[in-house]
């Protein structure tokens, strides 16, 4: 990682997607997002390590990239998140006050060498406050482990758990662990088997519960799993579950 010597060489401007295909091999989406609409691009003017090594005078690095888009159409925590605005009309005009009033954080991506400085945060609230829309929009895949949309300022919003995440969720709280422990698998390994013996039972007991739930509902054979296997379908599903973020910004007009 990178130490960002001052504030004054860190800049965030409008970029384009050559600056998004420098990075997008950093993000687990590495297509260009459909209906892109806005593209910011943040650049620290300095010499790394790198440079100052080689003998530069001078060096511009990218540093982070954000794309903004068009919002889909339908997305129910969009919705609950705005008490049904766009809930009820016909298609068109559903479509045509989306696109009025909404746009989309697609993408954030940080050089994976300057991560860890709140980057991504900057990155986010540099393009709310350029956003010519009423609201603005986030899902993230990894809001849970990683919430820098709410600190950059974003209300989040969950959708309710099925009833068998809900369960197996109350049982890691009952043991006083955390969801973020599933993703280590080795480290929740270790705290299984530290656990008095019926402890151990009863804790593999739930995730077994769970798993026959989750591979019906994803049509996967349950009889044999073990238990690294359903942890590790533990680990995706309410891990990776998408968290809807919004921002409301009511004297903000739409363009």
């Amino acid at each position: 990682m990178n130490a960002l010597p001052a504030d004054e060489m860190l800049r965030i401007e409008h970029g384009d997607a050559c600056d998004y295909r420098t990075l997008a091999g950093h993000h687990y989406k590495s297509g260009l997002p459909y209906a892109p609409t806005a593209v910011y691009a943040m650049r620290h003017d300095g010499l790394s390590a790198v440079g100052r090594y080689s003998g530069r005078t001078s060096e511009t690095v990218l540093v982070g990239v954000l794309v903004m888009n068009r919002p889909q159409l339908c997305c129910s925590l969009r919705d609950a998140a705005t008490s049904g605005r766009y809930r009820g009309l016909k298609v068109g005009e559903a479509a045509a006050l989306l696109n009025r009033e909404v746009r989309c954080i697609a993408r954030v991506i940080i050089d994976p060498r300057y991560r860890g400085l709140g980057l991504a945060v900057r990155l986010v609230r540099y393009a709310l406050g350029c956003a010519d829309t009423p609201y603005v929009e986030a899902l993230a895949a990894m809001g849970r482990v990683n919430p820098f949309f709410e600190r950059a300022g974003m209300v989040r919003y969950d959708g309710p758990p099925r009833p068998a995440d809900a369960r197996l969720l109350d049982a890691l709280a009952e043991l006083n662990w955390p969801r973020t422990l599933l993703a280590s698998g080795a480290l929740l390994e270790e705290q299984i088997a530290a656990l008095s013996p019926a402890q151990r039972v009863w804790i593999e007991s739930e995730f077994r519960r769970w798993y026959r739930s989750a591979a019906f509902m994803q049509r996967r054979r349950s009889h044999a799993a073990g238990l690294d296997e359903m942890l590790e379908l533990a680990r995706v599903r309410l891990l990776a579950q998408c968290v809807y973020y919004l921002h409301h910004d009511p004297d903000r007009r739409p363009a």
